[in-house]
């Protein structure tokens, strides 16, 4: 949930994390501010959906165990008939998750870019393709930032759904490979504390670089494109001469 909620907040979601939350499982029929939620995370539906279309015999569920990294790989490798330890985890920082302060940050940001009714698509090349990748590849986590800890109820309810998930998926018929049990697991974790959850001011100076960036970017993408045919082979044949007197 906590991962959900982030990422909607980059494709520019303004609500907080405890309002979504009380959207998403405490007000039916649950489809807002995110409709697609629920359809894309009530496994045993999508389950349902390949098993109608393909046949229960067709279709295998994998139950993933977080605690175990490499698993999935594993269990991939198995069902293709792979070597073991050939697939292996590539480390991708433009993937990661926001901390709770950076994710704060941004969701302030949208509710002032959409606000004052700035374009879709200003968003998407400053804020999503230009100050959220910069500062998630520039500013690694630290291990003092404050993370999204989402509350004892919402783990109790999102865990009832997973155990009702996981006794439909069981009547499908289809193959499950893993312990269908750890869908309802509710897995222990601090209540969220009285910490602020802080930006460190290197963190907040990359946001804006990153946009700034994507808009000098843009910029010189617009630049060459305005650039007459002409005075393009001009400048490139001038840059071709320099290179060749060098040698």
């Amino acid at each position: 949930m906590p991962s959900q909620w982030q990422q909607y907040v980059q494709n520019g979601l303004r609500m907080g994390y405890a309002d979504w939350l009380e959207h998403m499982l405490r007000r039916p029929p649950y489809e807002k501010p995110n409709p697609s939620f629920w359809h894309r995370h009530r496994h045993d539906r999508l389950a349902e959906r390949w098993a109608r279309a393909v046949g229960p015999g067709r279709v295998t569920v994998v139950v993933v165990d977080d605690r175990d990294r490499g698993g999935l790989l594993r269990t991939f490798e198995a069902l293709l008939g792979l070597p073991e330890n050939l697939l292996r985890p590539v480390p991708d920082t433009a993937n990661r998750s926001l901390t709770l302060a950076e994710t704060e940050m941004l969701r302030n940001l949208n509710v002032e870019f959409r606000g004052n009714g700035l374009p879709d698509e200003l968003y998407s090349r400053l804020v999503r393709g230009g100050a959220v990748l910069h500062m998630k590849n520039a500013c690694p986590p630290a291990p003092g930032d404050v993370k999204i800890v989402t509350p004892r109820w919402a783990v109790e309810r999102a865990a009832a759904i997973g155990a009702a998930s996981a006794e439909r998926i069981a009547a499908l018929g289809v193959r499950i490979l893993g312990d269908p049990a750890l869908l309802s697991t509710v897995p222990e974790q601090p209540e969220p504390g009285p910490a602020e959850p802080r930006l460190a001011p290197e963190v907040a100076a990359q946001a804006p670089y990153g946009a700034l960036a994507a808009e000098a970017e843009q910029a010189s993408v617009r630049s060459v494109h305005q650039t007459s045919s002409r005075e393009l082979v001009r400048v490139l044949g001038h840059r071709c001469l320099k290179r060749l007197g060098r040698r």
